[in-house]
């Protein structure tokens, strides 16, 4: 039987531990994992530019970005399996001593996101204007991280006011800008709260999230895994068989999560009422890509929502 070499860039975490540790191993495919592409918090932009510029054969991508490059015609399709996925409204972080106490107090007030277009960016923009009233064009937004280049071809709504963080232009140097109050707020997908300077902006973020999840059934995944096309058209099975790996090392997240994780996955448990699943057909990832291509097209980024079934390989839809 041929082997099909692929290398797929791809986060450690304990939903794909299984497969850099070789406890799972995907049928007919020698998988190379990368998982450095860049410095500090930037690692994970440069993965998600190295996929899209075809770089790599595939791996963990921002669902935004890929939506995006996929419209543009990048011959990438994906699998129904989300890598990256928390409840969100706990991404909004201020400085320690500010006066902010709720996102509707954001409104006339600056902010930092690490790409204007990335997929928590895109989360929790909308569940701003949504939940709380307050639009993009109430803010003053500074990115930190370089867009990937084609997206930038297409601006923020002219009433939207985007602009770059002095230099360095990298996230940390942006999180300093918030620590010293030169920037009032940062939604980041980091753990922010353990910098003592630094604090939830909601301190009841988790009743905020329960609410959002009973009110919308989104969840708010923020990363997918893409595969290139030609890979899949030259050897058929590929895309199953990488299907199967992948639901597989999720199904043995818990034994590579530490306590904290454990407790936080018992309560999106409670939360959701039950497992979340790598499905289209059930579970809520339908709902939550539904709600975010909504988002997208309410901030300008799409002006259509694209069907969901075309954004994936064929023979994942009924899994």
């Amino acid at each position: 039987m041929n082997v099909l070499p692929l290398t797929i860039g791809l986060n450690p975490s304990p939903y794909t531990q299984a497969l850099f540790d070789g406890s799972v191993r995907p049928e007919g495919i020698d998988l190379q994992l990368q998982s450095r592409f860049g410095e500090g918090l930037d690692n994970v932009g440069a993965r998600h530019r190295a996929i899209i510029a075809g770089e790599l054969d595939g791996g963990e991508l921002s669902i935004s970005s890929f939506i995006l490059a996929r419209l543009r015609g990048v011959p990438l399709r994906a699998l129904p399996v989300f890598l990256s996925r928390r409840f969100r409204l706990r991404c909004m972080y201020c400085r320690a001593d500010s006066p902010v106490q709720h996102p509707s107090e954001l409104a006339g007030r600056s902010a930092t996101v690490h790409r204007y277009n990335a997929t928590t960016p895109v989360w929790l923009k909308g569940i701003l204007q949504s939940e709380f009233g307050v639009k993009p064009k109430d803010i003053e937004w500074y990115v930190a991280e370089p867009d990937i280049a084609e997206e930038s071809l297409r601006p923020p709504p002219p009433d939207v006011s985007v602009n770059f963080i002095p230099s360095p232009r990298t996230r940390e140097h942006a999180v300093e800008m918030v620590e010293h109050g030169t920037i009032e707020a940062a939604l980041e997908p980091y753990h922010l709260h353990d910098n003592p300077k630094m604090r939830y902006l909601m301190r009841d973020f988790r009743q905020a999230e329960e609410s959002f999840f009973h009110r919308t059934g989104a969840y708010t995944v923020n990363h997918l895994f893409a595969l290139r096309e030609e890979a899949a058209k030259e050897h058929p099975g590929v895309v199953r068989n990488l299907f199967a790996a992948l639901k597989e090392a999720n199904s043995l997240a818990d034994r590579y999560f530490d306590d904290g994780q454990k407790r936080e996955a018992a309560w999106e448990r409670q939360v959701m009422g039950g497992e979340f699943v790598y499905s289209l057909k059930k579970g809520c990832a339908r709902t939550s890509l539904e709600t975010l291509m909504e988002y997208q097209v309410q901030q300008g980024i799409l002006d259509q929502k694209p069907k969901i079934d075309d954004l994936f390989f064929p023979e994942t839809l009924d899994a």
